[in-house]
Parts: structure tokens; sequence; C-alpha cells
């Protein structure tokens, strides 16, 4: 199922569904948007929703910004469900100060997506099951 562009951006900029979480547990977040970030090597995810299910806070590393600036993150573990996918066990950054969570390569390389630029649509694609038949 293809969903929308976020037009509020000066671009559209490709959106999916998410829902985070714990590992192990049963608690999770609402539904919300994330930002597909191609160039982010690592998922962001607020500091608020990583306390709201007690994500597991695993270590803490530096982070480099886009203008090169070294800063400290705490990495957390959580499940990620992407458009009804669930991705087990997914290492994010906890943002203490951005509102948006933004799937960084880390998650996006997981996935097979379709960003259809012309429509303004994001698709996460089913992926085919191996075929057994043919020789190796």
């Amino acid at each position: 199922m293809p969903f929308s562009y976020d037009t509020a951006f000066t671009w559209p900029f490709p959106v999916l569904p998410v829902v985070i979480h714990q590992v192990e547990g049963e608690a999770a977040t609402a539904p919300l948007t994330a930002l597909l970030d191609t160039g982010a090597d690592i998922t962001l995810v607020p500091a608020a929703y990583l306390r709201a299910i007690q994500a597991d806070e695993t270590y803490t590393a530096q982070m480099r910004s886009q203008w090169g600036a070294p800063f400290p993150v705490t990495i957390h573990l959580i499940d990620l469900e992407i458009a009804g996918q669930r991705l087990p066990a997914v290492e994010v950054a906890a943002d203490d100060v951005g509102e948006d969570i933004l799937l960084g390569r880390n998650v996006l390389n997981e996935l097979i997506l379709l960003l259809d630029g012309p429509r303004a649509q994001a698709d996460v694609l089913t992926r085919r099951q191996a075929d057994r038949s043919r020789a190796v």
C-alpha cells in the first residue's frame, strides 16, 4: 500500500507509518510517522518515545551532524514495525532535541522500498520467498 509524501516540507518528504515496540515486552507507541533519510547512518527516535516504552538503553556513542559537529547519543534497542513489517532488535539513537523519527540506512537497508517521486508516494514492498526450485 503506498503512503503519500509529507507535503508540509518545501520539497515533499517520503514517510512511512511506524510503531516502536519494547524488545520482548508489551509496551508500544501509537502509530507514528517517520521520515525516510537515506543519508543518515542510523535511525533517530525522539527520546520521549523511547522513555515512554522503557526501551533498553545499550550504550552511548558519538554522532556527527551533517555539519561535522560531534555530540553524544544514547543507543537503544527496540523492535520497529514499519508499514506492517516488524524488524526485531533495531539499534536507534535517542534524539533529545528533535521531534521527528528519521529512518536511517540501518533500517532502510532491511526493506525493499519504492520511492515514487513523481507520484509523491513511498511503499514497502513484500519480500519474495526464495525460489528453491532453481539450482544454485
